[in-house]
C-alpha cells in the first residue's frame, strides 16, 4: 500500500471519527440537554413563545387565584392578586429577572410546552390568536397560608406546613419578602439588601437545628438498644475538656423526660454511648445530607462529619450545633416521619394541571418510604406529646387536642439565637405537621415559636379547613 493510499485512510477514519462524535454529541444533547435548554431563562426562543403565550393561572388548592395573566388590546401582564403574601412560594416570572417559585417548576406546563404544544401552535397560525397555557393547581391552602404570614410579619425567618400522610404543602411563608407585582420598581433595593428578601427560607434557609434534633437522637438511641438512657443531670458534662451545659439541673431522667425538658448533656452523654457511626446513620436515614425527594428543588442539608467523629463534635450533633445545618422543610418532614407512623412522605406541592378547557392533564401520587419502625415512631411520638403536654413546648398545646412537638434554640455566628418548633397534631391523627423557625429571635422556642405553631396548627384544625 503506497503512502498516498494511506493518508487517504488515515482520512476517512477521521472523517468518521469526528461524524461519529457530532452523532453522538447531537444525541446526548437531544437526550440529557434539550428539556435544560428550552427552559432556560435566557433562552431568547422561550421568550419569544412566551409573547405568543397566555400563560396559565395558578390556584390553590380549592381554586383560588394566585397568579394570573391579565389581557388587555396592547398587553400581557402577569399579576399577582396577593402581592407578598406568595412571593417565595408562587415566586414571579418576569422577562427581565426570569422566574422563581412555582412560575419556575411548572414553566413548561403554564406555557403549554409539551406533548399538545404542536397542536397549540397549528391552532395558534390558525386562528392568529395566542396560545393558552394550562393552569396549575398547587397543594397550598389560602387560609392557611393567610394565618402563616400574619403570625410571621413583622419577624425573619420561615413557617413550613405539610400533611404528613400525602406530603403536600398546606403553606409556605418566608420573611423577609417582596412584592412580586413591584419588582421592576424594587430591584435594585431587593438584591443589594442584607437581610436577603429574595431568599425563599423555607427550602433554602439553612440553620443549626438545636434541640428539634434530639428526636432523630431519641430515634438512633432506641433503634441500636443497649443504652443506659437513666441519668442524673447536674447541669454540666465534660467533654474532652469542654464543658456542654444545660440551664438548670434537671435530676434524675430517663429518656421521655430528658426530650420532655430538653436535657443537653444527657443526650450528648448518649450520644457518646453510641458513637459516631451509629449517630450519623441515623441522621443520613432521616435525609441528613441528602436530596429530599420531591417536586421542588430543596436545598440539601449538611452534616459533614464522618465515623471518626472528634467526641467534642459529636456532643455538639447530638444537641442539634456544631456544623449541622438544615432547611425548615426538611424539619417539617422529620415531623411528619413521627406523624405518618415512621414513613417519609415525600414533600409536594403540584396537586394537578388542567387544561384551558378544564380537563385534567397532570397530577401526583403521594410517594413515601419507611425510615423508621412503626414501634419507634410511635415511641418517640409518645415522648414529643410529653414535651408539650409537660416540657419545654407547653405554648404549643391546644384544648381539646392531642399536640407532639419539639422545641429548639440554636446558637448562632450573630449571638442572637434562632427559634424552632417542630410538631404536628393531633397526635392520635395527624392531619398537619410544622416547622417553625424564627431567626436571630432572641428567645427559646418554647417561648416563641410554639404559640405561633400552637395557633396555625388550631387554624389547620378548624371544622372544615382540612376536610
Amino acid at each position: 500500500m503506497n503512502s498516498d493510499n494511506k493518508k487517504m485512510i488515515h482520512l476517512i477514519v477521521l472523517s468518521c471519527v469526528l461524524f461519529l462524535s457530532i452523532i453522538g454529541y447531537l444525541t446526548y444533547f437531544q437526550i440529557f440537554m434539550a428539556a435544560g435548554v428550552s427552559q432556560n431563562n435566557y433562552n431568547r426562543r422561550l421568550w419569544q413563545r412566551e409573547e405568543n403565550t397566555v400563560r396559565g393561572t395558578i390556584y390553590d388548592r380549592n381554586g383560588v387565584v394566585l397568579a394570573e395573566t391579565l389581557v388587555t388590546e396592547d398587553s400581557m401582564t402577569r399579576s399577582y392578586p396577593f402581592n407578598s403574601m406568595y412571593s417565595h412560594i408562587v415566586g414571579y416570572s418576569h422577562r427581565q429577572y426570569g422566574r422563581t417559585g412555582a412560575e419556575s417548576y411548572f414553566n413548561s406546563d403554564l406555557m403549554a410546552i409539551g406533548n399538545d404544544s404542536t397542536v397549540a401552535r397549528l391552532m395558534e397560525r390558525i386562528t392568529g390568536g395566542p396560545i393558552r397555557g394550562n393552569h396549575v393547581y398547587l397543594t397550598l391552602h389560602h387560609q392557611l397560608q393567610q394565618t402563616a404570614e400574619r403570625l410571621l410579619r413583622g419577624k425573619k425567618g420561615a413557617i413550613v406546613a405539610i400533611d404528613p400522610r400525602s406530603g403536600e404543602i398546606l403553606a409556605m411563608v418566608s420573611k423577609p419578602d417582596f412584592n412580586p407585582n413591584k419588582l421592576s420598581a424594587d430591584w435594585d433595593k431587593l438584591v443589594v439588601n442584607e437581610e436577603s428578601p429574595l431568599l425563599n427560607r423555607g427550602l433554602a434557609g439553612m440553620y443549626p437545628p438545636g434541640s428539634t434534633f434530639k428526636v432523630i437522637m431519641s430515634a438512633a438511641v432506641l433503634a441500636n438498644g443497649g443504652i443506659d438512657t437513666n441519668y442524673n443531670c447536674t447541669g454540666s458534662l465534660v467533654v474532652d475538656g469542654y464543658t456542654l451545659s444545660d440551664l438548670k439541673a434537671h435530676g434524675y431522667l430517663d429518656l421521655r423526660s430528658s426530650l420532655a425538658v430538653s436535657c443537653n448533656t444527657n443526650f450528648a452523654r448518649m450520644a457518646l454511648e453510641l458513637g459516631g457511626e451509629a449517630v450519623l446513620s441515623m441522621a443520613k436515614d432521616f435525609y441528613f445530607g441528602k436530596s429530599l425527594p420531591g417536586d421542588i428543588p430543596i436545598q440539601t442539608s449538611r452534616i459533614p462529619y464522618n465515623r471518626n467523629i472528634e467526641p467534642t463534635e459529636l456532643a455538639a450533633v447530638a444537641i442539634g450545633q456544631g456544623k449541622l445545618l438544615v432547611t425548615p422543610i426538611q424539619m417539617a418532614v422529620v415531623a411528619g416521619i413521627f406523624a405518618n407512623d415512621g414513613i417519609m412522605m415525600s414533600p409536594r406541592i403540584l396537586k394537578e394541571v388542567q387544561s384551558p378547557e378544564g380537563k385534567q392533564l397532570k397530577s401526583l401520587a403521594a410517594e413515601g418510604n419507611r425510615i423508621i419502625s412503626p414501634d419507634i415512631a410511635n415511641e418517640v411520638k409518645a415522648m414529643m406529646e410529653a414535651v408539650v403536654t409537660e416540657g419545654t413546648g407547653k405554648n404549643a398545646r391546644i384544648s381539646g387536642v392531642r399536640v407532639a412537638g419539639k422545641t429548639g434554640t440554636a446558637e448562632n455566628a450573630t449571638g442572637e439565637s434562632h427559634a424552632w418548633f417542630i410538631g404536628f397534631a393531633p397526635a392520635d391523627a395527624p392531619k398537619i405537621a410544622v416547622a417553625v423557625i424564627l431567626e436571630t429571635e432572641g428567645r427559646s422556642g418554647g417561648v416563641a415559636a410554639a404559640p405561633v405553631a400552637r395557633e396555625l396548627m388550631t387554624q389547620a384544625l378548624k371544622r372544615g379547613v382540612l376536610d
